[in-house]
């Protein structure tokens, strides 16, 4: 009888052991950018729906994640060094060419737009702006227009910028720039917000990104690629996930 229970207790030790073995815990790094990611002010983690579908996602193929949300900057360093081991970014994103293996499907379109506060009596030509990011290359078509970049650490920052008149222009997607017009309690900054000129000027498709540098890529290309054989949707997010 004792070894009876002993043998069972072997077994479902190992078994435990077998299934930890098999359960991949990865960084997933992602730049402050509501409405994808965000700052809990509560809990001070790290939330939004870039990680709730990205844990969906990477669930059923024994991955699991760690949020973390920080200026473009540091993630970029991150995604480089292999610190964080998975991203989301654009395909044109300077900082981490040759740093990083693209997923194939499309996470997102990000509709990039150009605002202009039509009563703001500054001549200047100022834009507003996240630093570190190039915008598809927006950021050097515009500044050969002889626009002037003011360059902050988020897009928050950024529109709040706009919004208090800092600037005559901002350049901001258009999921952050609706997020934060959406929850700002100032009416000054509403009517600025409210009354700006918008000019689309692209559509962008965003990506998953793995890091080269990453001790898990190889594994994380793997379950991408399986992922996106088995895909209905030419999305991950858009329509797949609603």
């Amino acid at each position: 009888m004792r070894k009876s229970i002993t043998f069972l207790v072997l077994t479902i030790l190992f078994s435990k052991f077998i299934a930890a073995e098999e359960t991949l815990t990865i960084n997933f790094g992602v730049a402050i950018f509501k409405p994808y990611s965000s700052i809990d002010e509560t809990t001070g983690e790290c939330t939004g729906i870039g990680f709730a579908i990205t844990k969906k996602l990477l669930q059923p193929k024994s991955i699991q994640i760690n949020n973390s949300c920080a200026a473009p900057a540091r993630i970029y360093r991150s995604l480089s060094s292999g610190i964080v081991d998975l991203s989301l970014n654009i395909k044109s994103t300077s900082a981490v060419q040759d740093k990083v293996t693209f997923t194939n499907i499309p996470f997102d379109a990000l509709m990039l737009n150009f605002y202009t506060n039509l009563d703001n009596a500054q001549i200047d030509k100022r834009i507003a702006a996240i630093r570190g990011y190039d915008y598809n290359g927006s950021r050097e078509t515009l500044t050969q227009q002889g626009f002037e970049f003011v360059d902050v650490s988020n897009a928050e920052d950024a529109i709040r910028m706009f919004a208090n008149k800092r600037t005559k222009y901002l350049l901001s997607y258009k999921g952050p720039f609706e997020d934060y017009t959406k929850n700002q309690q100032s009416e000054k900054e509403l009517l600025t917000l409210n009354s700006a000129h918008t000019e689309l000027l692209v559509a962008i498709p965003t990506y998953f990104a793995i890091s080269k540098a990453s001790v898990h890529h190889d594994a994380l290309f793997n379950a991408f690629s399986e992922i996106e054989n088995a895909a209905t949707e030419l999305e991950f997010h858009i329509d797949a996930f609603k």
